[in-house]
């Protein structure tokens, strides 16, 4: 997913009216934040892989 689907997480939040509500809510934004920092960091290691190889040749 992507930062957008954090912020309409987070946006939902705001409009909630229970506290369980809200705190569901950014809880699904936290872990929807996780996901897309650890899709981040598959990336830059792949990436830094390609380079490694790329210099050795």
């Amino acid at each position: 997913m992507s930062i957008s689907t954090v912020e309409t997480f987070v946006r939902n939040a705001k409009e909630q009216v229970t506290q369980r509500d809200i705190n569901d809510s950014i809880l699904k934004a936290i872990a929807e934040l996780i996901r897309e920092n650890r899709r981040l960091d598959d990336e830059i290691r792949r990436v830094r892989r390609e380079v490694q190889v790329s210099r050795r040749f």
